[in-house]
């Protein structure tokens, strides 16, 4: 029997409320060529019952049951038991476009025509993102879409930095990942309650893509009010926890894709990555003076194995890039990270 070209892999938590919505809108996708991996991670409402059901009713879905191990092990699960030319990634609660699947289809085509030629290693594409606020609102949160573009193995840093900047941040919920591409590659199990599609796509890039974008939007993406992704602090340390996997990861990439020319400045502009990310969860999770203390010092130990001695400068690596990331760089070397929670926050202004 002949494999589909897309696997959608689903990990399932105690989303009886979501599930049902999720599923709907992988079967009503006008591309038919696709299975659907439910894997229910231990739940302990009504969500295995109802995949269950879900599955016998199409027999493109497949249900896989687990003990309880984290998002992590369930997309893994996904990953060892997917058929299909391409893998992607959908959670629970979001919602695919009708015509997701075609559009994903149509770009593989295109890209078979092109001078390069076959088939890409990875696909991203646009989305819509909406954040649950504390009155119960759902509000949408706007993002910048960058242009259609593509990147080859071996073009460079700067291309790299450019594929990275029209593509926006590094979910996975909104890519496409040849099958044969990702062997060996998986989840990173010491992400337990976030920065996973971070550590998983940083090492995608390490292996040297063949990467196209398109911003048409695909999906839509919720974070809800008990989400892991939200900054509570417990939920925060986790996080912090897991900075070494994803300097570790970062760097990786940014050496592979510049091949060791201009990586100083790629890996500047990866590293403020990660300093604006543990601002922006110190920021949101109103945490005290030690916390912060403390979590400061964790993202420190986990750059320091990749420290050069010109790391005061890179303030200014970054600024012909990116201003808001030459400033937390800045702020970073001069150890005043704090003064970061007193910059514009568009996204506490339209959660209130």
């Amino acid at each position: 029997m002949k494999p589909p070209l897309f696997s959608i892999i689903m990990p399932v938590y105690n989303a009886a409320e979501t599930l049902c919505d999720a599923v709907g809108s992988i079967t009503a996708q006008t591309c038919p060529d696709w299975e659907l991996l439910l894997v229910d991670d231990g739940s302990t409402d009504a969500s295995a019952a109802l995949a269950e059901r879900l599955a016998a009713v199409d027999p493109r879905i497949r249900l896989l049951r687990q003990q309880n191990a984290g998002i992590c092990a369930a997309r893994n699960r996904g990953l060892d038991e997917a058929k299909g030319t391409y893998i992607g990634f959908c959670d629970d609660d979001d919602l695919y476009e009708p015509a997701a699947l075609a559009a994903a289809a149509e770009l593989l085509g295109r890209e078979m025509q092109t001078e390069a030629g076959g088939l890409p290693d990875l696909v991203r594409t646009g989305y819509t993102l909406a954040r649950q606020a504390d009155d119960g609102r759902l509000v949408p949160l706007p993002h910048p879409a960058g242009e259609t573009c593509a990147l080859r193995p071996g073009a460079g840093g700067a291309a790299y930095l450019a594929f990275l900047q029209n593509s926006g941040p590094q979910f996975v919920w909104n890519a496409w990942y040849r099958r044969d591409f990702l062997r060996g590659i998986r989840f990173d199990g010491r992400c337990t309650h976030g920065l996973e599609d971070f550590v998983f796509n940083a090492t995608v890039f390490a292996a040297k893509p063949r990467a196209v974008y398109t911003p048409t939007v695909t999906c839509r993406h919720f974070e809800r009010a008990s989400s892991t992704s939200r900054a509570e602090t417990a939920g925060v340390a986790a996080r912090l926890a897991a900075l070494p996997a994803w300097a570790q990861a970062e760097h990786a990439a940014a050496a592979a894709q510049t091949e060791g020319r201009g990586l100083a400045v790629v890996w500047a502009l990866r590293k403020a990555e990660l300093i604006t990310f543990v601002m922006h969860q110190l920021r949101d999770s109103a945490a005290g003076p030690d916390f912060c203390a403390a979590a400061w010092g964790r993202l420190r130990a986990a750059l320091r194995p990749f420290a050069n001695r010109a790391a005061g400068l890179d303030f200014l690596r970054a600024a012909r890039h990116n201003k808001k990331k030459a400033a937390a760089l800045l702020l970073y070397a001069l150890h005043l990270p704090g003064a970061y929670a007193h910059l514009p926050n568009k996204e506490e202004k339209l959660l209130a």
